[in-house]
């Protein structure tokens, strides 16, 4: 019997109507995977093993226009990068810098934001990227005086079939909005520091999804880098390979810890996590114990 593959824009990541959450760490080189990511959408190119499905209109949301490190990478990618300048690209991907068009910073849960991204949406829009969630969403504190539920919002763009990627920094604010918005609809990724990537023009990251599908082939974690080497771009991936079995599971314990601390960090009770990941109440609290959280 045939397995049946659901539908996707960037497999193993980015599904039509669907949420993916990247959270990142400090010293990841995440922006420069945005642009990336955002590219190979728009013009059908494989992101390390995660393959595309043809080039889809991509709408990518810059809060702080371009800082001089994006602006550094987007030379880069201008000069070296034959993807990032070929037709397919100019012709499906929209990049809206709002510091860059000295906007006002108009939050995407009000009714003036959800209003113009709805006017932005080209008609085929499949994906829409957003570079740092709480700088386009609200939270509880500081609610915009025509502020919409964020239910809404994600309706709008789950009845085109639109993908929404968000990408934001590992904190408690973050965990807290996505656990009361986004819970139970996500797929999450998490972009740690990856010593090994390039140090001069380059960089790179370690790409660890939370959940795989069924059956699916691709990895669970990968090491992604960049670089430019003699005038061209190039870029690159690989399976970590631990040394030897004690290394592995030496991987595995520090995956667990990380995803305990997360779990506890978004609200979730005890017992809940042990149930989650399969293990006894009495390893989650000694988890949390050696971390300082209770």
């Amino acid at each position: 019997m045939a397995r049946h593959t659901p539908p996707y824009l960037m497999q193993g990541l980015i599904y039509p109507g669907e949420i993916t959450v990247f959270r990142h760490q400090p010293g990841a080189a995440w922006r420069e995977f945005m642009y990336l990511l955002a590219r190979s959408l728009a013009s059908d190119v494989d992101l390390g093993p995660f393959q595309t499905q043809g080039a889809v209109d991509t709408l990518l949301l810059v809060s702080n226009g371009l800082l001089p490190a994006d602006a550094a990478y987007v030379a880069a990618l201008q000069s070296y990068d034959a993807d990032w300048t070929a037709t397919d690209t100019r012709q499906h991907l929209h990049l809206y810098h709002r510091a860059q068009q000295q906007d006002e910073s108009v939050l995407l849960d009000s009714a003036e934001g959800r209003n113009a991204l709805l006017a932005t949406l080209r008609p085929g829009t499949k994906a829409v990227i957003v570079d740092d969630m709480l700088s386009w969403f609200s939270d509880r504190k500081s609610p915009p005086h025509d502020k919409v539920r964020v239910e809404l919002v994600l309706q709008d763009l789950n009845k085109r079939g639109i993908a929404l990627v968000l990408f934001a920094a590992s904190g408690k604010t973050g965990d807290r909005f996505c656990q009361q918005h986004l819970a139970h609809r996500m797929h999450e990724v998490c972009l740690t520091p990856d010593t090994c990537a390039p140090a001069e023009i380059g960089g790179g990251l370690r790409l660890q999804r939370t959940h795989r599908g069924l059956h699916e082939p691709l990895p669970r974690c990968i090491q992604w880098w960049w670089l430019v080497k003699e005038g061209e771009f190039h870029t690159g991936w690989q399976i970590p390979e631990p040394e030897d079995e004690r290394t592995a599971k030496q991987v595995a314990l520090a995956e667990r810890q990380l995803l305990i601390r997360q779990y506890a960090a978004a609200g979730w009770r005890q017992r809940e996590i042990a149930k989650c990941l399969g293990i006894h109440q009495s390893t989650v609290a000694r988890t949390l114990g050696r971390g300082g959280q209770r």
